[in-house]
């Protein structure tokens, strides 16, 4: 499954040293529209859990990072290629496409979407482990912020303001950025 970049694999990545591993990783990975629906699904099997990080690049940049731990990794991809516009007040998880015609990287949702499909994508799955379902998407949730920060991947498509704190609140708890971390790290940061 060349979409599926393995936790042991990038757990132990400093932040700093991330976007170059991924960059190198996701030449291997194909593009969203060449992902057959089994390829998609199969997620869903052990060892790997439909939950976790996942990454959207082009040739030389980090695009768009999100992460699922409600819905599936299916179900989120489908959601990054729907065509309707955003009704205010509803929920539209089609972040992506709207962030790329806001940046006039595209001139509509259909020109933003086949750019979308033509993305190399890069699953991280975050294992449950021992983990209650909490601290489960805690940790995915952790995992993605480090992700975002400016110092670590800096995706072009995600909002600047989560980017730019060297630390952010989770649950009640203050967690700080550092270079020198480890992305899969449990836990506040020190």
């Amino acid at each position: 499954m060349r979409q599926v970049w393995s936790y042991t694999s990038w757990s132990s990545l400093r932040l700093r040293e991330v976007e170059r591993a991924l960059m190198e990783r996701a030449k291997e990975s194909p593009k969203l529209g060449d992902l057959t629906v089994r390829d998609l699904c199969c997620l869903a099997k052990k060892p790997w859990a439909p939950v976790g990080i996942y990454i959207f690049t082009n040739k030389d940049r980090v695009l768009y990072t999100g992460k699922t731990h409600g819905r599936s990794f299916h179900e989120r991809m489908l959601s990054h290629i729907d065509h309707r516009d955003p009704i205010p007040g509803s929920p539209h998880l089609a972040q992506l496409v709207q962030s790329m015609i806001k940046r006039g990287a595209a001139d509509c949702s259909d020109d933003a979407i086949d750019k979308v499909l033509d993305m190399r994508i890069t699953w991280l799955p975050v294992p449950k482990q021992e983990m209650s379902s909490i601290d489960h998407k805690r940790q995915i949730a952790l995992t993605e912020r480090r992700l975002l920060w400016n110092q670590c991947l800096d995706p072009s498509y995600n909002s600047p303001r989560v980017k730019k704190n060297d630390s952010f609140m989770l649950a009640g708890s203050r967690h700080y950025l550092s270079p020198e971390m480890l992305l899969g790290e449990m836990g506040p940061c020190k």
